[in-house]
This record gives structure tokens, sequence and C-alpha cells, in this order.
């Protein structure tokens, strides 16, 4: 009997094997838990790149943009991280990559060590020491602030201050004090404040939050920044437990807002009242010194003199420091600094239209991929199937008895029974016989059976 040739196997293309291999393993690792250190950090068009490693393997992870603005803080160097992911293989290079959705610290006892280990840096080169504070403005010209520019905040920091001094000049630095942008921000902040040198006092406020939240005021660069600033800075971030570097480097801490307000704007009444006083303490020397003996008249006279002069010059100074800040809290002024406020936040609204109207775009992108992907994969399966199908079918039909007649076989069946005959012992002398061919049959009778 003829031995059939086996099917051929036809071979995979490497993009049909990467693809394979992509698709089981986006199925079997969509969301995946993975603990390791962070090496290689590289920021690169808003993504995120690094390596997760332990003490024996590596692999490569990424921080999507998108997913990078909403995290609490993005992955550094040498941190012990527990990453939540989805296992992507890239099918063109063969590569797999960690696609991270979600960063949490291996255990806060770890971070806190960190930030310990920063403080005591930071404290052995001085930042912290009480001699480097700087005493804050008796009466300052102008407060800055550096906080979010919407919420309670900014509000009540404003009242206070206005309460306790109506015309008392401000000037707003918006920062993020929250999230993965807040440490640029607050740091950007502080820079443009020193630079423009407005105000003699400036205030970094933030209405509480977690420890986790509070994270971008444990920050080296947030520290450095409040060193390098050339006016007090007065920290009022509304925690009430733990105190964050940033407290331990400005001139003066607050636990809140208000709080904060409250120490750096003294309360003009106050003033007034106690200028008064003294005009009266004056008042009443002068009338002592008109029945003092006549050698003590001239000393104080001129004692008093001088007095005089001393306070016309502090009053004229006093007026024109008033003066100054009357124009600086002019109505235009004030509608100006609104108006670029206003502009800011259309700017802010755009750019974040935009932002949304590309993720929409590169999600229907990739769901014309997936959907142009699913159709490849069912195309491909059928094809393969139906190859299968008909290799199946050809090697059916080589078996068949027709195909064996051909090649030369007989069968013999007994008349009687119609029963294939295919032992001599299964028949006798005499017995009718039909033998089939490949062409027609032959009618016979068995003359004799050898075994």
């Amino acid at each position: 009997m003829a031995i059939q040739p086996q099917e051929a196997i036809k071979p995979l293309t490497v993009l049909e094997l990467n693809t394979r291999i992509h698709d089981l393993l986006a199925a079997r690792f969509m969301s995946v838990v993975v603990k390791g250190e962070v090496s290689g950090v590289t920021l690169r068009g808003g993504h995120v790149w690094f390596t997760l490693k332990d003490a024996s393997a590596t692999v490569g992870a990424v921080v999507f943009s998108s997913t990078a603005r909403r995290l609490p803080f993005l992955p550094e160097n040498g941190q012990e991280l527990v990453v939540t992911c989805q296992v992507d293989y890239h099918a063109q290079y063969g590569r797999i990559n960690l696609v991270v959705s979600r960063l949490d610290y291996d255990g806060a006892g770890k971070l806190r060590a960190a930030i310990e280990q920063l403080k005591r840096r930071l404290e052995a080169e001085g930042a912290f020491a009480p001699e480097r504070k700087r005493p804050l403005p008796f009466l300052p010209r102008c407060i800055a602030f550096i906080t979010s520019p919407s919420g309670a905040v900014i509000h009540d920091l404003q009242q206070t201050i206005w309460e306790r001094f109506p015309n008392m000049r401000l000037a707003l630095y918006p920062a993020l004090v929250q999230g993965t942008a807040s440490q640029r921000s607050l740091v950007a902040a502080l820079r443009q404040c020193d630079q423009d040198q407005l105000a003699d006092v400036v205030i970094v406020a933030r209405g509480g939050g977690s420890f986790e939240e509070l994270m971008a005021f444990n920050q080296e660069a947030v520290v450095r920044a409040i060193q390098a600033m050339r006016i007090p800075v007065v920290t009022a971030l509304g925690h009430t437990s733990d105190r964050t570097l940033a407290d331990l480097a400005a001139d003066r801490e607050a636990r809140t807002p208000t709080a904060a307000a409250e120490i750096v704007a003294p309360k003009k009444s106050d003033l007034l009242r106690q200028l008064g006083e003294r005009g009266q303490r004056l008042q009443r020397a002068g009338l002592t010194a008109l029945i003092a003996p006549a050698h003590e008249v001239a000393l104080r006279r001129q004692s008093l003199a001088r007095v005089a002069r001393d306070l016309h010059q502090r009053r004229r100074e006093r007026i024109a420091h008033l003066d100054g800040m009357l124009h600086q809290r002019d109505p235009r002024e004030v509608l100006r600094h609104r108006e670029r406020a206003l502009l800011d936040c259309r700017r802010r609204l755009a750019r974040t239209h935009d932002a949304t109207a590309r993720r929409i775009a590169t999600h229907r992108l990739q769901a014309a991929e997936l959907r142009e992907r699913l159709v490849g994969l069912a195309g491909r399966g059928l094809r393969e199937r139906a190859g299968a199908l008909q290799s199946r079918s050809a090697r059916l039909g080589t078996l068949a008895p027709e195909q064996t007649l051909k090649r030369g076989y007989s069968i013999c069946v007994d008349t009687a029974t119609g029963s294939i005959i295919r032992k001599a012992d299964q028949s006798r002398r005499g017995q009718p016989v039909k033998v089939l061919l490949s062409a027609g049959r032959l009618e016979a009778t068995v003359d004799e059976a050898i075994e």
C-alpha cells in the first residue's frame, strides 16, 4: 500500500507570531500588580519610561501622559513601588512593557524613611537653623500668596487680611498644590515671586490634606526654592499632624491660612490707636515743658522740635506709603489683574479641551486598530480551517475503496450474504461469489479454497 505524504506546515511570519503572543498576553494579563525598584527614569513627550527590577530580573514600564496627570506622584530612581499595570507586548519589536495605571509606595514606612533621610541631609546643611530665619516685616507694603487660585484658601486669606488692614495690597501667584505637577508648579511660583520683588512677605498656603497629598512640600526642589527666597516665607498648609520639610525651611509656620494672615498683617485700628496715644504723650510733654525752669525750657524746646520733625517725617513717609498702596488698589488695576486671571483660566480650559480631544482621537484610532486586528484574526482563522478541511478531504478520498480498486486490487463478495470474503476458509467449493473490479464485476464459482 502506498504511503501518503504529510500535509506541509505553513510557516508564520515574525509579525504573525508576535501578534499571537501579544493577543495571548493581553487576554491573560489584563491587570497585574508588580513590586520592584525603579531605575532609568526618562521623560519623553509627557510619557514617563522606567525600568522595574528586583534582585533577579528587570522589565520595562511606562506611565502614559494621560495617566501621569492624574497620579499623586511619578516614579523616581531608587523608589520601591507597587504598580498596577497591563502587560503589553509590542508586536513590531518583540518587546514587553508594563503599561502602568496606578502607583503605590511599597509601604508608607519606606517613604517616611526617605523623607527622614532627606531631612537629616538638609539639617546638616543648616537649612532649618534658627539663625537663618528672617523676621517678618512690621507693616508689609504687599503680601503675596502662593496657592491654588480656586477654592476656599484664597478667599480666607484675602478676607482675613482685608478685615485687619482694609487697603493692604495683595498679589497672587497661582500654583498647583497637589498631584504630580505640583512640585514644578510650586517651584516656578516661588521663583517668579522672588524675581518680581513686589511683595515684602509671601504665604504658601493649602487647605490641609493627607500625608500623600502633602508630598510636594516634602520634595527637595520646593525646600531649595524656599531657601533661595529673598523675602520671608510663611507656610500655612492646614495640616495638624506631621510637619513638612517646607514648614521647617520656612521663616514662620502657621497651622491654617487664617492664622498665617493674622501673623503677617497687623490690625490697622491698633496702629491708629497707638499713634493717637503717642501723640497725646507728646502733647503732655509739651505742656510740662512750659512750667519747667527757664534753663530746661530751651532743652525741652529743642527736644520737642526734634520729636516734631521726626514725627512729621514719619507721617510724610507713611502718607506716601499709603498713597502708593491706594494707587495699587485702584479698581482699574484690580480689573486688569482679574482679566489676566480670566485669560489664564481660558488658556488652561483650551489646553484641557485640546488634550481631551487628542485622547478621544487616540482612543478612536486604537479602537479602529483593534477592529482591524480582530477582522484579520477571524479571516486568518477561517482560511486556516478551510485549508485543513480541504487537506482532510483529499486524504479521505485517497483512502476510499474505489481508489484501491483503481490500483489493481479487487474485492470478493459472497453472493448469498453480500459479505466480503477476506480469508479462504470463509468459502467452500461450488459457492457462488462476485468479484468487484475498478470497472465492472465478475460472477464466479469457487472451484477450490486453499488456505
